[in-house]
């Protein structure tokens, strides 16, 4: 066997090992900034081994029952499961559309096959190709799920929503490394977050990762405003959420326009989120001291909620979506 082919086989083998024990450790640790910073480590690694059994490709054509794919403490779910109906993951640079549904004329949910080296904080975003057109698209799907998930509005001559409304399960897509820094910071025991729309994204994964990991001690309010009831593209799913961990979440969906006829029978909040952020912070007694505030949607939302909360001096992380 050529010596530099074994030698790299050897080396590929070696951080998987260390990768499979960064994840039991990742799975067994309690402590937030540990486990960060075990995910970054193994995020290290998984590039390290990915390169190698690239090399193994490149010089043999196949990596071989000896190379294994790829995965870390990101990814919790074992090798073997695949969540119902989706198809393996392909490549690092991409994946393939397993599910699109529409949740409004405008709005869609896809998922993308979850490469088994893709590493992501919960918050984070994306660039995703599909055809010729790339945009950055914030990750619905928590850390452990073994699929991206992306929930996008589709804006009326739009290149990219040109591309979104042709897809179809099966398409292949491409994405980039990802990136941002909304990120959840466990030093505060309460965060209070701000979306309008698809601005939802963030929280949700964050949401997602922190009950999967089995946390306690914080306790999420999430204000989510749309024009329409439709638009609230993940109602159910937090509504019940926040009735089984009424400690843990608090969600307030509002919508704009209350007497058009698309919300009849509306019973929740009415008004632009940014303008019940103010009567909400003074009702539960939320201060800087012991809340963190996030806004993510449109640039005229965090303008508003940044004029009310800085003031007061939270500190606010913000993601525009304009």
């Amino acid at each position: 066997m050529d010596p530099d082919l074994s030698r790299i086989r050897q080396g590929a083998q070696q951080a998987l090992a260390e990768l499979d024990n960064l994840s039991q450790r990742h799975a067994d640790c309690t402590d937030d900034q540990l486990r960060s910073t075990l995910a970054d480590i193994a995020q290290r690694k998984s590039g390290q081994a990915g390169r190698m059994l690239d090399w193994i490709r490149q010089r043999d054509g196949t990596v071989g029952s000896e190379s294994p794919a790829v995965s870390g403490p990101a990814e919790a779910a074992p090798e073997t499961q695949t969540h119902a109906g989706d198809a393996p993951a392909t490549t690092a640079e991409g994946g393939e559309v397993i599910d699109v549904r529409e949740v409004a004329p405008e709005l869609i949910v896809f998922r993308v096959a979850r490469p088994r080296n893709f590493q992501f904080v919960a918050g984070q975003y994306v660039k995703v190709g599909v055809g010729d057109v790339r945009r950055s698209f914030s990750i619905v799907s928590a850390p452990h799920e073994p699929f991206l998930e992306f929930f996008v509005e589709l804006v009326p001559g739009g290149r990219m929503s040109g591309q979104l409304r042709e897809l179809k399960v099966g398409d292949q897509v491409d994405l980039g490394a990802p990136k941002g820094n909304l990120d959840l910071d466990p030093s505060y025991p309460h965060h209070l977050m701000v979306a309008t729309v698809t601005g939802i994204n963030p929280f949700i994964s964050m949401l997602r990762d922190y009950l999967h990991s089995g946390r306690s001690g914080h306790h999420f309010h999430l204000m989510h405003g749309a024009s329409y009831q439709n638009e609230h593209g993940y109602r159910e799913e937090l509504e019940g959420l926040a009735a089984a961990h009424p400690d843990i979440l608090t969600y307030i969906p509002t919508v704009s326009r209350p007497d058009e006829a698309a919300n009849r029978g509306w019973t929740g909040s009415a008004g632009r989120v940014d303008t019940l952020v103010d009567a909400y912070v003074s009702d539960t007694g939320l201060t800087s001291r012991d809340t963190l505030a996030y806004a993510c949607g449109h640039s005229g939302m965090l303008e508003a909620v940044s004029q009310q909360l800085l003031p007061e001096g939270f500190h606010l992380k913000t993601e525009s979506y304009d």
